[in-house]
């Protein structure tokens, strides 16, 4: 009770005052090699090492590029990028997160979890999952550069074949054979 007048009377938040968010989170797997476009999956486990219940949680997936050059938008990545929950004292709950690789080049994904619906009262109220490193290579696509003379050849191969038939059909009409 102290504490609490003690908080209005500095004009501090009520939520500030409150015990920090006792969680643990865990992420799996550790790195990701994929290929542009292709999808994956990362899952975090969040477990409450308080003695009381962790109330309403918020865990939010992220995605930054290692590399710095390369923007990136993480509603693009993932469409379902946050997902609440709470925790009895003790209790885990792993959660699944269904990503796209939308640009090539190496990123961190890593999971935020805050109290939801309340104010961030400091960094003791803020759970920062293990980096999860991903590696996404540029998709190999076929180049125009070798076909070219195949397009050519083929067709006029078989255009010269089908003349030499044609001729060999007329000649042996008219010698009668």
């Amino acid at each position: 009770m102290i504490a609490l007048l003690a908080g209005i009377l500095s004009g501090l938040p009520t939520s500030a005052l409150a015990d920090p968010l006792n969680v643990h989170v865990l992420a799996d797997p550790p790195a990701v090699s994929t290929v542009l476009g292709d999808h994956f999956e990362i899952t975090t486990e969040i477990k409450n090492t308080g003695s009381a219940p962790t109330g309403e949680i918020m865990a939010h997936l992220n995605v930054a590029s290692i590399e710095g050059d390369v923007y990136v938008d993480p509603e693009d990545w993932s469409s379902e990028r946050s997902q609440q929950l709470s925790l009895k004292a003790g209790e885990s709950r792993k959660l699944s997160w269904e990503i796209q690789a939308v640009n090539s080049g190496r990123f961190a994904a890593y999971v935020v979890v805050v109290p939801f619906g309340g104010s961030v009262a400091g960094n003791e109220d803020l759970k920062i999952s293990p980096l999860v490193k991903v590696d996404v290579a540029q998709r190999t696509t076929l180049t125009a550069g070798g076909a070219l003379p195949v397009v050519i050849t083929i067709p006029l191969l078989i255009g010269l074949a089908g003349a030499a038939a044609l001729l060999r059909i007329r000649r042996r009409r008219a010698t009668g054979t």
